[in-house]
């Protein structure tokens, strides 16, 4: 009987233990969520080098979170913009963001790719489809980024939406 009784007791445990082994396992959604933004161009992007001023006309605008989150949104240039209007010591008002701008040099087959990493400082203004931000290049050192770029791609440091401006919904 104290046989019997120990297999029950070592079945019980071990089905206790491997119960919730193929269970879905629960996304801890506790931390703030940090976005990061992915921007591509929709034809030809200009830039002022008199005002340091990138000009892009948007193919796609998205946000998305990392881990534990793991949230995606595509936004409109308007929200995008709206980003810099909110405040919070995290906000992209108070800690500029970094940000890599990825280019070719022409369309064609010949085409070279570069890569700039820059600070979006100021205000960024959306005016139709075309998203505009005033750019300071952080490296490399001495780069030129050329008046008119062909499949330009900006990517963009995180920013902790504490503080999201009315109307835009994350």
């Amino acid at each position: 009987m104290a046989k019997t009784l120990a297999g029950v007791l070592a079945l019980s445990i071990a089905a206790l233990l491997f119960a919730g082994c193929g269970s879905d396992a629960k996304t801890d959604t506790t931390t703030k969520e940090s976005w990061l933004f992915s921007l591509q161009s929709d034809g030809t992007t200009g830039f002022d080098q008199s005002s340091s001023v990138l000009s892009v006309p948007v193919g796609n605008l998205l946000g998305f979170t990392d881990r534990p989150n793991r949230v995606t949104r595509a936004l409109t240039p308007t929200e995008f913009a709206a980003l810099w209007t909110a405040n919070g010591k995290d906000s992209f008002s108070a800690d500029p963001p970094n940000a890599s701008l990825t280019y070719w040099n022409s369309d064609g087959t010949d085409a070279v790719a570069h890569t700039v990493i820059v600070e979006i400082t100021g205000n960024v203004s959306s005016t139709g489809n075309v998203l505009s931000m005033t750019l300071q290049i952080l490296s490399p050192s001495g780069v030129v980024i050329p008046t008119k770029m062909y499949r330009a791609s900006v990517f963009i440091d995180p920013v902790t939406l504490e503080f999201v401006p009315a109307g835009l919904q994350f």
